[in-house]
């Protein structure tokens, strides 16, 4: 995968417009890593408790150990709402995608070592249902990232193809994944190796997966999503995506699915 740093805007832009997808190293200092690092220590031991299932999932039972996945973390603590919405990282994401940004959501992953599971092929606009379907990720490492304990896997391209058909996998936290998904994707596969610190940006659009956590390390990450301004919720679509994400925790739940990423 093609390297970049946040002092060649250009090269970083054309990179992300032709392949979806842009690696940037060092995207965090030492420092902001390791704050990072103990605030979501405390977030996990203060705030976690009171959420709602919905905001925090585990994989297996409710406990700190097994969590797996914290969603919307600026909207329950303000340490995280003043982090996301820096000019540096509010700047890059409206650069991407060369209009003004509002800040959708920071989330937490996790891959807890030997048992995390596979995350599905899918489109973060499937998801978002948005029009236009404008947005961007940012995907910071947190520890180090490969092919063994699970880094992202991108199809290069994949956000120019519009948005592919999904259905229901059993993966609580990624509802949904790509139906047909298959050789030709995997023949423009890319892989995101990523030291703490680093990250990638990726379109709402780009197809991207990762496999099960195989060693004996964790896969901590932190992801910052930006929706374009101009872009506006379908109402008709989110409601589908709402209703199939319900109808998939009922039946997790009736069959008792280990809830992984």
């Amino acid at each position: 995968m093609k390297e970049a740093c946040l002092n060649n805007l250009s090269q970083q832009k054309n990179d992300f417009l032709r392949h979806g997808f842009v690696l940037v190293r060092e995207f965090l200092s030492d420092s902001q890593l390791s704050e990072i690092k103990s605030e979501t220590e405390r977030y996990k031991k203060n705030v976690v408790p009171r959420l709602a299932e919905k905001e925090a999932f585990y994989e297996g039972d409710r406990r700190i150990e097994n969590l797996k996945q914290l969603q919307r973390m600026e909207q329950h603590d303000d340490w995280f709402m003043n982090f996301a919405t820096q000019p540096k990282w509010v700047n890059f994401a409206e650069y991407l995608l060369s209009n003004k940004v509002v800040l959708n959501g920071v989330e937490w992953f996790n891959k807890p070592p030997k048992s995390g599971k596979a995350t599905p092929p899918h489109q973060d606009g499937y998801y978002f249902c948005l029009k236009p379907d404008e947005a961007v990720t940012l995907w910071i490492a947190v520890d180090r990232v490969d092919e063994t304990n699970g880094c992202l896997r991108y199809s290069k391209k994949s956000h120019l193809k519009g948005i592919r058909r999904h259905g229901q996998s059993s993966i609580l936290g990624f509802s949904q994944s790509i139906l047909d998904f298959g050789d030709q994707d995997l023949a423009n596969e890319e892989i995101a190796r990523l030291e703490p610190g680093d990250m990638v940006a990726h379109h709402s659009r780009t197809i991207h997966w990762a496999d099960n956590n195989q060693s004996s390390r964790s896969r901590e990450s932190i992801a910052l999503v930006f929706f374009s301004k101009c872009a506006q919720r379908d109402p008709e679509a989110y409601a589908r995506y709402q209703r199939s994400f319900e109808l998939q925790q009922r039946q997790i739940s009736k069959n008792n699915i280990s809830l992984d990423d």
